[in-house]
């Protein structure tokens, strides 16, 4: 809620994508009510199918979609002992793979057009570890990697990549 209004605040529209579309479309309502562009969209970031279906209605919607803002994130505090496979895909799938699959839908298009800018959510817990959070760790300290990897890679092109650790 507070990325979409600060981003609609800013002149921005806006796509509120979200796995609870109820809370979605109350953002998306804020914002028009505020007189800014704004669409509520549902996304589950673990399933290539809605990340492609959520892209086509926001750019349908809004237009070519310059800004990505990867904020999806999923734990539960557990000792990693105590952790399984099953435990790890999850984590990683919405942390991590999420985020691979929203860069992968719209970082072409960024470089085509030659503006884009990507920012990630990460976690002080990637940068340094946390205790109960090794999976967690894991994948944020992944998703800052590999924001830096496609900074260097996508630059040329005129898009950035960042990722913000709160």
């Amino acid at each position: 809620r507070a990325i979409s209004l600060a981003l609609a605040a800013d002149g921005r529209s806006v796509a509120v994508a979200d796995l609870l579309g109820d809370e979605a479309r109350a953002v998306a309502a804020e914002i028009t009510g505020q007189g800014a562009r704004a669409v509520a969209v549902d996304l589950d970031v673990t399933d290539p199918a809605s990340v492609l279906g959520a892209i086509e209605t926001a750019a349908g919607s809004l237009g070519p979609l310059e800004i990505l803002v990867n904020n999806a994130g999923w734990d539960e505090l557990r000792p990693f002992v105590d952790t399984d496979e099953a435990f790890w895909e999850r984590v990683l799938d919405v942390n991590f793979k999420g985020a691979l699959r929203m860069t992968h839908a719209l970082l072409p298009g960024m470089m085509e057009r030659g503006f884009g800018r990507i920012v990630s959510i990460g976690s002080d817990a990637g940068r340094v570890g946390s205790s109960m959070e090794a999976v967690y760790s894991g994948a944020k300290g992944a998703a800052i990697a590999f924001s830096k990897t496609i900074a260097r890679e996508a630059a040329r092109d005129g898009v950035t990549a960042n990722t913000v650790c709160p």
